[in-house]
């Protein structure tokens, strides 16, 4: 029975959409702490319970809380058509694509120590890349590989180069402290590379709440070289295990992304944990009408391995169809899976949210 996780974004806001995409094979969501403020997410926390328990379907409402990495500053969409070079600046600054030379700052883990001439910085998952073209104390000078448009506040990374992340920083511990008192069933943790995070995530979160309630599951994103190479320790320690597959291409690189992705999925399946798959997983019918064969192939191969979540990101946060997807999504679960409706992987905690 696997489980169809969807990610709350401009697109699944309308209180009907949302609904539709509920009744029609959703049963988990998953708010990331990095695009919404803590009121908004409670809100929309609160709306998805109601209309679950409207439906009779609890939902796994799930926290993703997204650790520290390279970010970028705009607080918008950053057109890179028409820009012929691209300063990007080593600390915060606003996104300014009106000056001669446009410039865009990050903020984050900082990533000066990694760049140098003839560096290509990926932006996002992929969608965007820069090559650098010389570099100063403050910033670099790029040319833009791909003329896309930048998402707010994407990640950015130097391709084929490890560097240092940070999964719990103040924010995330701030919000880990008053996670029992939420209506949150679960906490995603990013940058996951070992059990003793995991061991700290408990400590903070702290005792199960008194009204009975199970205290909130974590779950590890293993998205890292580091994270997949102990994967085993982490899956034994975590409530489930989720493959980023994102951040993984971008720290293990193409050759390896594969060997490390299947290692994680067998070793947490080892353990007895939920293995969630998440990221990209049919992101052509967000602007299209068919899916990739490749995308249509592996999701059902995903299913028939008996993965216990696929989480949807971009097709459900800005994708164009994310009702559609959501439908096809779920058929290829009837299809390929037990046949059951898709239900809660932490159903104790959201049977009483």
């Amino acid at each position: 029975m696997t489980s169809l996780i969807a990610t709350m974004g401009p697109a699944l806001l309308s209180p009907k959409t949302l609904h539709d995409a509920v009744a029609r094979g959703v049963s988990a969501l998953r708010f990331s702490a990095s695009k919404f403020s803590s009121d908004e997410l409670a809100a929309q926390a609160e709306r998805a319970a109601e209309i679950g328990a409207a439906l009779g379907r609890p939902l796994d409402l799930l926290l993703d809380l997204p650790g520290a990495k390279t970010r970028l500053t705009n607080e918008d969409w950053f057109p890179l058509a028409g820009v012929e070079r691209l300063r990007v600046l080593f600390g915060p600054a606003p996104a300014r694509r009106d000056l001669p030379m446009p410039e865009i700052g990050t903020t984050g883990r900082a990533i000066a120590p990694y760049i140098e001439p003839g560096d290509v910085l990926v932006l996002g998952d992929g969608e965007n890349a820069l090559r650098v073209e010389s570099c100063t104390a403050d910033g670099c000078v790029t040319l833009p590989l791909t003329h896309g448009d930048v998402g707010r506040q994407k990640g950015i990374s130097p391709h084929g180069k490890p560097q240092a992340y940070q999964a719990l920083g103040d924010a995330e511990s701030t919000a880990l402290k008053g996670l029992n008192d939420s209506i949150f069933s679960g906490v995603i943790v990013s940058f996951v590379e070992g059990p003793d995070t995991v061991e700290e995530v408990r400590f903070l979160i702290g005792e199960a709440p008194a009204d009975g309630r199970p205290a909130p599951a974590v779950i590890a994103k293993i998205e890292t070289r580091a994270g997949a190479e102990r994967a085993a320790e982490v899956a034994r320690s975590a409530d489930g295990v989720l493959l980023g597959r994102g951040d993984l291409l971008l720290d293990a690189g193409e050759l390896d992304f594969y060997d490390l992705g299947k290692k994680v999925m067998k070793e947490t399946q080892k353990a007895g944990r939920p293995i969630i798959v998440g990221t990209q997983l049919i992101p052509s019918l967000s602007d299209g009408w068919l899916p990739n064969r490749s995308e249509l192939a592996y999701l059902s191969h995903l299913v028939e391995k008996e993965v216990d979540g696929l989480m949807l990101a971009t097709e459900t946060t800005v994708g164009s169809a994310p009702l559609r997807t959501v439908e096809l999504v779920t058929a290829l679960i009837e299809r390929y899976g037990s046949g059951a409706v898709p239900a809660p992987l932490f159903p104790s905690r959201t049977a009483v949210a």
